[in-house]
């Protein structure tokens, strides 16, 4: 991309990975310096651009790669599995715009009519790849982003011109869906930000259910087919990726956080971590890296 060289100027990327937000508050650039074997990783709704180097995602049964020639239209919060490739010479560089829900209410409406049908919708974390609009969009973001008046002055509406050309592709239809007020997608939507403000609980899928407004039994057919995975298997994930970010922070110990997240038994949390991660508790608490959680 033509201005990605002055946007790593502008940013400074360190060595390791992370995040670091931009003048626009639902944009963030996240890199890695090293490559990162397969580990769990949730994004919150969104776009995720590879600008450099490709992450490969697991998805239940599916596999797919993104680069910077396929994004990432992530509809609803979806934990998956990500193995990130990078070195420090050719480090892994990309761009997280959050989807804001008044411009995509907005705009899908433009779009279908454009289509003349609604798109089917699709999983909630899907590959799509990058036409030569969305990426001279990308790219002319990334101008605006290195100039803190450019930004201001373009940068939305540049944001909202990805946003439609996401909606116009391949996988637009989980976008389209989400943007639908009393829909499936907008009732699981409901029951995942219970997930996530509430992991601690003790939920169970009737209780989640009742937060979408359905029967439990269309409940879970309706999350299991937007996310690829069972209402208690997100749960769960959601709370083993809490706990390894407090095991990382190195400030409590594998009971404590076993308890902040919703464990009631600590031998019976360590299995499930491990079952889970590959390690044990006590190892990741040396680890040293954690995924990148947007």
């Amino acid at each position: 991309m033509q201005h990605l060289e002055a946007v790593k100027t502008r940013y400074g990327f360190a060595q390791g990975a992370g995040y670091v937000d931009t003048v626009l508050p639902q944009v963030q650039f996240f890199w890695s310096t090293e490559t990162v074997p397969r580990a769990p990783l949730i994004y919150n709704a969104g776009i995720v651009l590879i600008l450099q180097g490709h992450k490969i995602g697991y998805l239940g049964e599916h596999v797919f790669e993104y680069n910077p020639d396929h994004y990432l239209v992530v509809s609803l919060p979806t934990p998956f599995d990500c193995a990130t490739f990078a070195t420090e010479t050719d480090p892994m560089l990309g761009l997280f715009i959050n989807i804001d829900a008044a411009d995509l209410r907005a705009l899908a409406p433009l779009v279908a009519a454009e289509t003349g049908r609604d798109k089917v919708a699709s999983l909630g974390l899907s590959p799509a790849p990058a036409d030569a609009d969305l990426k001279g969009a990308v790219d002319r973001l990334l101008k605006a982003l290195c100039s803190e008046a450019e930004s201001q002055a373009l940068g939305q509406g540049i944001v909202r011109e990805i946003l439609f050309h996401a909606l116009k592709g391949p996988h637009g239809g989980a976008l389209q869906a989400l943007a639908q007020s009393d829909s499936h997608y907008d009732r699981v939507a409901r029951s995942i930000t219970r997930i996530r403000e509430s992991y601690a609980e003790n939920l169970n899928v009737d209780a989640l259910a009742e937060t979408a407004g359905m029967s439990a039994p269309v409940f879970y057919r309706a999350f299991k087919s937007i996310t690829g995975s069972s209402p208690l298997q997100y749960l769960k994930a959601t709370r083993l990726s809490r706990a390894q970010g407090l095991l990382l922070e190195g400030k409590i110990g594998v009971a404590e956080a076993a308890r902040r997240v919703g464990y009631e038994n600590a031998a019976h949390f360590s299995r499930e971590f491990k079952k889970h991660f590959q390690v044990s508790p006590k190892e990741a608490q040396g680890a040293g890296y954690h995924p990148i959680d947007l």
